[in-house]
């Protein structure tokens, strides 16, 4: 096992630990408020038209078998196809498309890179088949993340509507994935022995290797994945994930609040907090829960 072994094994654990911590601080706040905004696409049978059990009289006593299916299929089409950039954004979907369906395509190149190292760790032989789809994938992944990544680029430093919303954040995302995906391309172009150098290398993870012989640009295109997994983390490129978050605790949450539910009980303790904030319409001052401001009478000031 080599030096660049174990930074890959560093990377992948604070990766791992730094997604792992932000999916439960997630999963761990407050209540959000419901929004009540429909069609929600578990509503059985009524989805299409945007309608939902409120409907029914007295819905809250009444049983409700969620469509998983037609959720399931709502969130593939936000995450392969970005149907809402493209129903409310379109002249930013080809831009952000490409760029994320790139990313998508090298997701499963990788995944296949891992199946090779294994089969190398079993004695096995990579299938001529499965070569090609690997440089298939690989091929297509970097030529549409890198476009994605100069045409997201553009529009940010050009688009007067995105430009103004800009930060250092926002380009350097762009910048290190249009490395990372320029690297892979160069590499792959000057380089026969580009899927079994990348083999290998997986297979010396789990097992002790001798010395490997990457390309100057494989280094690079190595180092720059492994400075991505140490930043994704921390970075709000996390909407990978966090959209789940978003739908289903927000857009789509409409579990009915009955006596002695837990939803009931999450609400009672948000009541019984003592808020602080600064805005002088609120009045609070860190000792009235959210109960004594919300009833409070209070006089009008003229």
């Amino acid at each position: 096992m080599t030096v660049f072994h174990i930074l890959a094994y560093a990377s992948l654990l604070v990766l791992g630990a730094g997604v792992i911590a932000r999916i439960l601080r997630l999963a761990s706040m407050p209540l959000h408020l419901r929004w009540e905004l429909y069609p929600v696409p578990h509503e059985r049978g009524r989805a299409g038209y945007g309608g939902s059990r409120l409907e029914e009289v007295n819905w809250w006593t009444k049983s409700h078998r969620a469509d998983h299916v037609t959720e399931l299929r709502t969130m593939l089409m936000e995450i392969l196809l970005l149907k809402g950039v493209w129903e409310h954004n379109r002249p930013l979907w080809l831009s952000t498309f490409t760029l994320h369906f790139g990313l998508y395509l090298l997701i499963g190149e990788a995944a296949l890179l891992v199946l090779g190292g294994l089969l190398i760790l079993t004695g096995g032989a990579l299938p001529q088949a499965l070569g090609a789809v690997i440089l298939a994938l690989a091929w297509a992944g970097y030529l549409m993340g890198l476009a994605g990544s100069v045409l997201m680029l553009g529009r940010r430093l050009f688009d007067p509507k995105l430009r103004a919303f800009n930060s250092s954040g926002h380009l350097f995302n762009l910048l290190l994935l249009g490395a990372i995906h320029a690297t892979g391309l160069l590499w792959i172009a000057g380089d026969p022995l580009y899927i079994s150098r990348l083999t290998g290398f997986l297979a010396g993870l789990a097992a002790p290797a001798g010395p490997f012989n990457l390309p100057m640009l494989g280094y690079w295109h190595v180092g720059l994945v492994l400075f991505f997994f140490v930043y994704f983390p921390f970075t709000h490129m996390t909407h990978a994930f966090v959209k789940y978050f978003t739908y289903h605790n927000v857009r789509w949450e409409d579990e009915p609040n009955l006596p002695g539910s837990r939803l009931q009980e999450k609400i009672v303790r948000l009541e019984s907090q003592a808020p602080t904030w600064a805005a002088p319409h609120i009045g609070a001052d860190g000792k009235k829960t959210w109960v004594d401001i919300v009833t409070k009478t209070g006089e009008e000031k003229s």
